[in-house]
């Protein structure tokens, strides 16, 4: 996961993108956030999605550990 990780760290400037980055980026399929969201809540696609803080209007983030770990777990699953 390292390998993964250090390469997410290069592509994206923070350590925590928006989750429309990481959807734009890795799920071009899926064509707005709140698809994502339903999928991701419904255990489709295992990937944990935060908020930086508590409000109701702060984005929804994914730290760059947490989208590492669910590539490389796609990445094995697929092998």
């Amino acid at each position: 996961m390292t390998d993964t990780l250090d390469q997410l760290r290069r592509q994206f400037a923070t350590p925590c993108p928006t989750l429309a980055a990481v959807r734009q980026e890795y799920f071009p399929h899926i064509h707005t956030d709140k698809h994502l969201l339903e999928e991701i809540r419904k255990g489709r696609i295992k990937l944990t999605v935060k908020r930086i803080h508590q409000s109701v209007r702060a984005p929804r983030v994914v730290y760059l550990y947490d989208l590492a770990t669910y590539l490389d777990a796609q990445a094995q699953q697929a092998a």
